[in-house]
């Protein structure tokens, strides 16, 4: 019975028996905070929390005697708790929550509530609790891992806005009710998975092949696993029912809707560098528009084509692009934009692609209608997709009829 004491205790005094606990079991990953559960989550409704730990809190720097309160919120439900810094000869800072939180975890977990109520063993597979920041200063999230969804929408959740349309973060974060960061955002209270891809930063080699979308897993340092958090979530996407919905970054800040994907075969192992540049195994999905669509074109929230943003021509004039590698570099980001336009058809002929490349992709090559030697700018509006046959018929007659055809074709897309 003297576990029952120490708990009875820990509740009049707001203190627990003095025990070690393995401040390790604390990670920060892809912008959440990860706490692997133990005795102390279920039997003393707290965790010691370490320095690294306090920083994502917005608790560091914390005084002994001091605390911050932060609330934590389950699906439509949110909680009061608190970090503290103790005021004993060596301090101990830790986020403690009341009995309506604790309340949750033993509804949820009530096989691990029973094991630490009848031993003192830790034990290596416990389930962990994800924390990741919402709007407003102090508010976290908090995704139970293996529980079912806190609360599920009503009817079939549908994304407000179109394919190809631009947002920003706080608009993704509050259609999906996901967190705000991270490539692989899971929502409990949409039933889906926000899957982002952000082609601004080193890292992960995303692309598109054809109309399929090979995605990397999560995780920016060493090995990667499928047993790891939203990797399983979306190796078993499948059969959870739950739904995936992609996003490109091409520009930072903007997140363009690519539309609703599944996984249409099993994830595959391929070696990229990490982002400190060690190479190391990876897991990438191949992924397809459930609409079995290309993908689309960009738009703003307003529906209308992207304005034109100007960047650095490779080489002073157009290049053949036969594929799409990311991350894109802003040398990129203007052919890969017109390439999907055209949509394997040449814009000036209207003929199919004379062939595929390697990898499935139609192959035509990006042209500038007004030449950037004659002041044309390397954006969007000014580059359309040609067969190799009438990008020499440009470049060779530039007939004043082909260019009023173009510019016209541009504007009407």
């Amino acid at each position: 019975m003297q576990e029952i004491d120490d708990i009875i205790a820990a509740d009049e005094t707001g203190e627990i028996p003095e025990e070690e606990e393995d401040v390790s079991s604390w990670t920060i990953e892809d912008g959440a905070a990860i706490k692997q559960t133990d005795r102390h989550v279920f039997l003393y409704r707290e965790t010691i929390v370490p320095p690294e730990v306090l920083e994502f809190f917005g608790a560091g720097g914390l005084e002994p005697g001091r605390k911050r309160t932060i609330v934590l919120w389950y699906g439509d439900r949110h909680f009061d708790a608190r970090i503290e810094k103790t005021v004993h000869a060596a301090p101990r800072t830790r986020m403690l929550w009341k009995a309506d939180f604790g309340a949750v975890l033993a509804k949820q977990y009530p096989g691990w509530l029973d094991y630490f109520t009848r031993h003192r063993e830790e034990s290596g597979d416990t389930p962990p609790l994800r924390f990741t920041p919402r709007a407003g200063p102090g508010n976290f999230d908090v995704e139970l891992e293996g529980a079912p969804p806190a609360t599920v929408e009503t009817g079939e959740f549908s994304v407000p806005f179109e394919a190809g349309t631009a947002i920003d973060n706080d608009t993704l974060h509050g259609t999906f009710r996901c967190s705000l960061l991270g490539p692989m955002r899971r929502s409990q209270k949409t039933a889906s998975l926000v899957l982002i891809s952000d082609h601004t930063k080193s890292g992960n080699e995303d692309k598109w092949i054809g109309k399929v979308f090979h995605f990397t897993g999560m995780g920016v340092i060493g090995e990667q696993s499928l047993a790891s958090r939203q990797n399983r979530t979306l190796e078993k996407s499948r059969e959870n029912g739950v739904r995936l919905f992609l996003f490109e970054v091409f520009t930072e800040g903007t997140y363009v809707y690519m539309g609703e994907v599944e996984l249409m075969d099993n994830p595959y192992r391929s070696r990229q560098p990490d982002s400190e540049k060690a190479m190391r195994d990876v897991w990438v999905f191949p992924l397809c528009l459930r609409s079995h669509k290309n993908p689309p074109l960009l738009k703003t929230d307003a529906g209308e084509p992207v304005p034109d943003r100007s960047y650095r021509a490779a080489g002073g004039g157009a290049a053949a692009v036969t594929g799409t590698a990311a991350p894109l570099d802003p040398d990129q980001l203007v052919p890969e934009y017109a390439l999907r336009r055209a949509n394997g058809t040449c814009q000036l002929c209207g003929l199919p692609a004379p062939f595929t490349t390697h990898d499935g992709k139609p192959y035509l090559e990006v042209h500038h209608i007004i030449p950037l030697a004659e002041g044309g700018a390397d954006a969007i509006g000014n580059a359309v997709a040609l067969c190799p046959n009438c990008h020499r018929k440009m470049h060779v007659l530039g007939l004043e009829a082909d260019v009023a055809k173009l510019k016209e074709r541009v504007e009407r897309e």
